[in-house]
């Protein structure tokens, strides 16, 4: 999914984290505060892993004939804030997502697409890193689009994304749907006012909705097929990390993607998608677990 990370970066090109926030006033005009209010609520001010989990639907959308679901997904983004000397902080995170029978809810290796008559095999979602930097304040003031309703605070951030497809269609026939990658990305962020100006309160609560629409996944084989795909989804920042995630999903991480149960210690790139791990794993096989 590379849940949050590419999107932020995407919507503002470089962002900044500022200083530490009043308790007795939080001004959302402020990019150095807006910033660091944002970073607070998705993840942490301290070098510490957060774990954000989600829960969703996916649809397939053919021209002139309404979404259809076709299956579950259940993932999870680990990330870690690092401080740099110039006060900007480097975002570095790792995310799964599993693939579920829209029925059972049982994580699937296998898929019988509908629309081909074919069986394949199922790629989960295995993106390492997921990553960004906040520069410095001095570097490129932005803030966010928040909305405050008593203690409640939003921000909605919508991202289209267009650039070259990692799976080219000459190479990947059945794969690409084309020369470029064209999807958008819908996130809405709730937290709490009170939580985010506390100084003393370094790892602020977290719940949020997403959707998004993209082309097809190269594993589902459906080449130039018309039509896209339509994720809905909604999460929130777990406080006790891997042991608040369902007990499925949580065994299902430790026997097969372990490493990703961990952000990383550093900042590195470039980041992965499902376009490049696919990528990888055909040209190089084998999943990185």
């Amino acid at each position: 999914m590379n849940v949050f990370s590419q999107s932020v970066r995407a919507l503002t090109g470089s962002l900044f984290l500022g200083a530490a926030l009043s308790v007795s006033a939080l001004d959302f005009s402020k990019p150095e505060e807006s910033l660091n209010a944002f970073v607070k609520m998705r993840c942490s001010l301290d070098q510490e892993d957060v774990l954000t989990w989600w829960y969703g639907t996916l649809f397939a959308k053919f021209p002139e004939k309404k979404a259809e679901p076709i299956m579950k997904f259940e993932g999870f983004n680990v990330c870690k804030t690092i401080l740099q000397e110039d006060g900007g902080y480097h975002f570095v995170s790792r995310e799964v997502t599993y693939y579920q029978d829209l029925k059972t809810g049982e994580i699937i290796e296998h898929w019988d697409n509908p629309y081909t008559g074919k069986r394949v095999d199922v790629v989960q979602v295995a993106n390492d890193p997921v990553s960004h930097k906040y520069p410095s304040p001095k570097v490129r003031p932005f803030s966010f689009p928040w909305k405050v309703v008593g203690d409640d605070v939003m921000v909605t951030l919508n991202i289209p994304l267009f650039y070259p497809n990692a799976l080219q269609p000459d190479q990947f026939p059945e794969e690409s749907t084309g020369k470029n990658y064209i999807a958008s990305e819908h996130f809405s962020f709730f937290g709490k006012f009170s939580e985010l100006k506390d100084p003393e309160v370094r790892n602020a609560s977290l719940s949020y909705g997403w959707t998004r629409t993209g082309p097809w996944l190269p594993w589902m084989k459906m080449g130039k097929q018309e039509g896209m795909l339509l994720y809905s989804a909604q999460g929130k920042k777990l406080p006790n990390g891997a042991s608040d995630l369902p007990e499925k999903i949580r065994k299902y991480s430790e026997k097969n993607y372990a490493h990703y149960m961990k952000a990383p210690d550093k900042y590195y790139g470039p980041n992965e998608t499902s376009w490049t791990y696919y990528k990888k794993k055909k040209l190089n096989g084998g999943e990185k677990k």
